[in-house]
């Protein structure tokens, strides 16, 4: 009965799958060929190189002949059918390896005193089926290769000549091509080789008032015995319309040449331009109709919002005061001769009206040029808001019990990492005994602002006022990186973070140019909560001053002498620049503990504000002193979560402490409300 049974079974299955056949007409039976190992590029020495050759149809290998051949003209290529021996493991007995003999092909390939060529071998199979499979041996010649500094062409509807430069190691073997947006030929340019390495574009005259043509120009080098490269360059053409372009010394500096293109309004004759605008020796900003050429006659901004006619370069004219460096909205009236501007600032900035607060001092710069800072830290609150900018310190110090130090006499204490307040004011989070009596706090001591006020570093640079409260220990920065950010000189930034200690120290190479290149983050001028034509002092000018300091130092007799060499952005996250701290004390605020002899004259007036962190409270007023720094740098949970967490600071500064170095590190955006300085905008 048993067997009976299964028989039965046996039956019903057979039935099943005779109900249910199997559709076969999907297969894939194309015929595949593989070479192994497969290497396509060779060097330029002599050598041989060997591969099996599998055939498959669909996934089944196949026993079908083959043979194979170099395409012609590749005499220094050899090609054979060799044995080849290939080795591989079991599928179950993994520990054994087993081999076997297989047809496969052998190049023999010459070596190539020349440049780059290719060749191709072409396998047929016994079924018709073909499959070629492309090479390539490097010479010992390099490859055709070109290059331009110049981004892109743009020239009036009257058209004209320009020049550009490009490089090439192929000397004159260059073509030269134009193509509209649509891929069609741009007969409205032509090329003429001036040179090597210059070739001069022309522009046919364009009548349409309404809108501009672009192109692309392709410069191509080489041929395909050398190998061949290529270049493009973007290339407009602005519509036959009044264009005025603006240029000059306060206009930032910009010559002729590339002078600014002004937009034009919706009312006929009014132009507009958003442009850096600063002072100058002249104050001489320049307005030319249809052209980029320092020609007569032509326009000037001059005093009491009136534009004057040049008619030559000996006209005389009042220009106009500049009080600040920074970015304006000019507007020009050409129907009568018109002019007004409009300061670009942040809704949070320090009004004029308090500059008067805040003694400056200018200090040389590596380049020769003077940069001014304000020798006093900020405390602008805001004026009539709620809530303010940043936070008086309470006048106490507040640590740990075991501390030499004061403690206060109130209870003062921080939040638990785990407990951050997430609005100024909601005081289900916010603790009374935590918070100063100007943010509705209970039992503090009077708060101290005379010498500086500290500020979360989303006030800082002026996104939020928030009572100086962090909301979170490794919030994200307002600046998130990878976005575009625009300074207050007009430059706009990728948003990048700059490495500290470990391993990406290394990428700093000591030399300061280089090292702004590849950091360029390290000079923004950001306006924060700055007024109009100041910004947070960056790391740039935390170099600059250390520098100022080494000049200062080879004078007279010093006990902490800096060293000019030590100044670099290298040794200042490496460890810190020696000696700085001596500097930055002085005796009206730090004693006279560690100062050096020229600190005083120096007069950079660092006081000891002191700071808070979240966690921790308002501690060390009196005592010591660090600094925000504009500079995104990875925060300590930045592989755990918290991108963007990390701002930058200059490190502590102690009293009674002969630490003499000062570095510049990075601190928990969210954790730290600190103090900072603001620095005059510069070209």
């Amino acid at each position: 009965m048993k067997i009976f049974k299964y028989l039965v079974l046996g039956a019903a299955v057979l039935g099943l799958a005779a109900c249910h056949e199997v559709d076969t007409t999907e297969r894939d039976v194309q015929t595949r060929v593989t070479l192994s190992p497969l290497t396509q590029q060779f060097d330029a020495k002599a050598q041989s190189y060997t591969a099996a050759v599998q055939i498959n149809s669909g996934s089944v290998l196949s026993n079908l002949a083959w043979d194979a051949e170099v395409t012609a003209g590749a005499d220094f290529v050899t090609l054979s059918k060799v044995s080849v021996e290939q080795s591989y493991t079991g599928t179950y007995d993994t520990e054994t390896v087993y081999t076997q003999n297989v047809e496969g092909i052998k190049l023999d390939i010459a070596a190539n005193a020349e440049y780059k060529r290719t060749f191709e071998v072409t396998v047929t199979v016994a079924d018709g089926t073909v499959v070629p499979f492309a090479f390539t041996q490097l010479g010992a010649k390099a490859d055709a290769a070109v290059s331009t500094e110049v981004k892109g062409l743009e020239f009036l509807a009257t058209g004209g000549s320009e020049t550009v430069a490009y490089s090439t190691n192929m000397g004159d073997v260059v073509s030269f091509a134009f193509t509209n947006g649509d891929g069609s030929e741009a007969t409205w340019l032509a090329a003429e080789a001036v040179e090597v390495g210059k070739v001069k574009v022309t522009a046919q005259e364009w009548t349409d008032k309404t809108a501009g043509r672009n192109a692309t120009m392709v410069i191509t080098v080489g041929t395909e015995a050398t190998s061949i490269a290529s270049c493009s360059i973007a290339i407009s053409q602005l519509a036959a319309e009044d264009n005025y372009f603006v240029y000059g010394e306060s206009a930032g500096d910009i010559v002729a040449t590339a002078a600014v293109q002004m937009e034009k309004t919706q009312t006929e004759g009014v132009y507009t331009l958003k442009n850096f605008f600063c002072e100058g020796a002249k104050n001489d900003i320049i307005i030319n109709k249809n052209s980029r050429e320092v020609v007569y006659p032509c326009w000037a901004l001059a005093a009491e919002g009136k534009v004057v006619v040049l008619e030559s370069a000996a006209t005389t004219y009042t220009a106009p005061v500049i009080e600040a460096n920074g970015i304006r909205l000019l507007t020009v009236n050409f129907n009568d001769l018109t002019w007004s501007w409009e300061r670009e600032t942040n809704q949070y900035a320090m009004p004029d009206s308090e500059l008067s607060k805040y003694p400056t001092k200018s200090y040389i710069a590596r380049d020769g040029s003077m940069k001014t800072w304000m020798v006093k830290h900020m405390a602008w609150d805001g004026g009539d808001i709620s809530p303010k900018l940043g936070s008086g310190m309470v006048k106490c110090y507040h640590g740990p019990k075991d501390s030499c130090e004061p403690q206060c006499a109130v209870g003062t204490d921080g939040y638990a990492a785990a407990n951050f307040p997430t609005a100024w004011n909601d005081w289900t989070k916010l603790n009374p005994a935590f918070e100063t009596i100007e943010n509705e706090g209970k039992g503090q001591l009077e708060t101290y602002s005379d010498d500086g006020r500290i500020y979360t570093y989303h006030e800082m640079l002026g996104y939020e006022a928030r009572f100086g409260i962090g909301y979170a220990r490794y919030e994200t920065g307002p600046w998130i990186v990878g976005e575009k950010y625009t300074d207050a000189r007009g430059t706009t930034y990728t948003i990048a973070e700059a490495p500290l200690k470990g391993s990406k120290i290394a990428e700093y190479t000591g030399d300061d140019a280089q090292d702004e290149a590849l950091y360029p983050m390290l000079k923004v001028q950001a306006q924060g909560i700055c007024p109009y034509g100041w910004h947070v002092a960056n790391a740039q000018d935390w170099r600059d001053l250390f520098y100022a300091m080494a000049q200062a130092s080879k004078t007279g007799t010093h006990t902490y002498p800096v060293n000019e060499a030590d100044c670099t952005y290298k040794q200042m996250i490496n460890g810190g620049v020696p000696n700085i701290n001596g500097w930055l004390r002085n005796t009206k605020y730090w004693g006279d503990q560690y100062i050096d002899e020229g600190a005083d004259e120096f007069g950079f007036d660092y006081y000891p504000l002191g700071w808070r962190y979240m966690t921790q409270g308002f501690m060390w007023w009196t005592v010591r002193m660090q600094m925000w720094v504009p500079l995104p740098m990875p925060g300590a949970k930045a592989n755990d979560g918290y991108p963007n967490a990390g701002g930058a600071r200059i490190n502590v500064v102690i009293k009674d402490n002969k630490t003499m170095t000062t570095a510049l590190a990075n601190l928990d955006i969210g954790q730290a409300v600190c103090g900072f300085r603001c620095v005059k905008n510069y070209k």
